[in-house]
């Protein structure tokens, strides 16, 4: 039997990867899905499963058919290494593009973003020490150019996914990515064009006390410099993981639902910035990254509920002032959690 592998970049819920192997069944094609590896076979079906059968081959046809029903759960199945589609292609081949593709996305998420940040940080500065919103124009401008291309060239893969996800009512850690990003940069955009236009803006300059309190295009650079390099660790040490779909969180889909859902009332009671880091909190990869030797299943979120308690309590109760840089300090702990979780895909040959 010839076997035809597919990529399932972003498929995180184990049930999911069980609904979606049975969508596939039904519509008559054989197929094994292993969430943790992030891949899939398929081969034609009619008939009973014969490993010795060299007979019959998945046409592009086919293949298009299964990435329609792949869309409905919130994924853009990948079959191809080079641009031809090719029935017996190899899964190595497709997870090292994979990485490859990752790396690039993450080097180019560099590249933009860092300049963005500074420009973030130095704007009053660059502005000539001003605080108006009006001074803050052209900071702000090349802020949403620089993050705005970021997104795309980076992020595209993942905001296609995020849609994907949201038209079809999946909870997915894409669609998590994606909101957060449409969620900053769309409200700080629409403020940069209104200032271009009227000369007034929502947005308070950063430091100013107004309740916009300066854009957060920021906010949407670092979930998608994230997120893209939660994917390019993971890809790196996939073949490590595969198989190990028992480890990773059962109804991840409804933890998705229920942090947007926390987010939002956070941003309703805190402001919009608080609301946007305590979405960063938990990072996208958070049920492939239970998969590790230290906190595996359901115990590796349990790091990111405790510090999200502390994080929302510390401006109050702790006394623990968080106003200025809540962004930064929810980046820089998701940043902690995906590189140990990384740390634990990498020792996982070794038990």
């Amino acid at each position: 039997m010839r076997r035809t592998h597919i990529i399932l970049d972003g498929l995180q819920d184990p049930l999911a990867g069980q609904a979606l192997s049975a969508a596939w069944a039904g519509a008559g094609f054989h197929n094994v899905v292993d969430v943790a590896g992030q891949c899939a076979w398929l081969a034609p079906g009619g008939g009973a499963l014969n490993e010795n059968d060299e007979g019959g081959v998945l046409t592009e046809g086919d293949v298009d058919r299964a990435a329609a029903i792949a869309r409905r759960f919130g994924l853009e199945i990948r079959d191809r290494a080079g641009k031809t589609f090719q029935p017996d292609n190899d899964l190595a081949s497709l997870h090292e593009r994979m990485a490859y593709e990752y790396k690039s996305r993450f080097a180019t998420a560099v590249v933009f973003v860092l300049p963005a940040l500074a420009m973030h940080y130095a704007g009053p500065w660059l502005a000539g020490g001003a605080t108006g919103a009006r001074d803050m124009l052209y900071p702000w401008l090349f802020e949403l150019l620089l993050v705005g291309w970021a997104c795309i060239a980076a992020g595209w893969p993942i905001l296609w996914q995020g849609v994907l996800s949201l038209v079809n009512r999946r909870g997915t850690g894409d669609l998590l990515t994606s909101l957060i990003v449409v969620a900053a940069f769309v409200p700080s955009a629409l403020g940069v064009v209104t200032l271009i236009a009227t000369g007034r803006t929502w947005l308070g300059a950063s430091g100013s006390g107004v309740p916009g309190d300066g854009p957060a295009f920021h906010a949407a650079g670092v979930a998608i410099a994230l997120a893209v390099l939660g994917r390019w660790l993971a890809y790196r040490v996939i073949a490590n993981l595969s198989g190990k779909a028992n480890v990773m969180l059962l109804r991840f889909g409804r933890l998705i639902v229920l942090w947007i859902a926390a987010s939002a009332v956070v941003a309703f009671l805190m402001g919009w910035h608080w609301g946007l880091a305590f979405g960063l909190l938990l990072p996208p990869l958070a049920s492939l990254g239970a998969i590790n030797p230290w906190s595996p299943g359901w115990s590796a979120v349990l790091p990111v509920a405790a510090f999200s308690v502390v994080f929302l309590l510390g401006p109050g109760a702790m006394r623990v002032s968080l106003e200025s840089v809540q962004t930064e300090t929810a980046a820089g702990f998701a940043l902690i959690m995906t590189l140990f979780f990384n740390a634990g895909w990498r020792r996982l040959h070794k038990q």
